[in-house]
């Protein structure tokens, strides 16, 4: 199903679990039940969520050097943040195994010869990351590619 408003897959398997820490169904459970948050920090969570699934800035001027810095911060951060919800028990084993591989093959195209490149929906999402207001998952969001 390609469609213009897509998320791309790598960034939805991880932004479910690490966005949204306001629901326990992030994942599958395994031995033990989800700990969850309390009301008044799931709703600061969840507001950031929304924040960071918005395009802050909308055509920033291309600078693949700077796009490519940001979504690899975005990735990785995105994967530590997920490592800490996993060892603290707000995120179960299957949601963290579902999402690590897809965005450890993310950091792998994300360069600045691959921005250099690119065109369409990719060059897109590497214009939306020149801007340091925008977070990967928002650009991902906007302008989804399949890495």
């Amino acid at each position: 199903m390609a469609s213009a408003r897509r998320i791309p897959r790598t960034l939805v398997r991880l932004a479910l679990p690490v966005l949204s820490l306001t629901s326990a169904a992030a994942g599958a459970q395994t031995d033990a039940p989800l700990r969850t948050l309390p009301a008044q920090v799931q709703a600061d969570v969840a507001a950031i969520a929304e924040h960071l699934s918005s395009v802050q800035e909308a055509a920033p001027a291309l600078d693949c050097d700077k796009a490519v810095e940001n979504a690899r911060w975005g990735v990785d951060t995105m994967l530590e943040v997920s490592g800490k919800n996993l060892r603290s028990g707000y995120l179960s084993q299957a949601a963290y195994d579902a999402a690590t591989p897809a965005l450890e093959a993310l950091l792998a195209v994300l360069t600045v010869q691959d921005c250099q490149a690119a065109t369409g929906a990719r060059r897109d999402f590497y214009q939306c990351m020149s801007s340091d207001y925008n977070h990967v998952y928002a650009c991902g969001k906007a302008h989804p590619f399949e890495p």
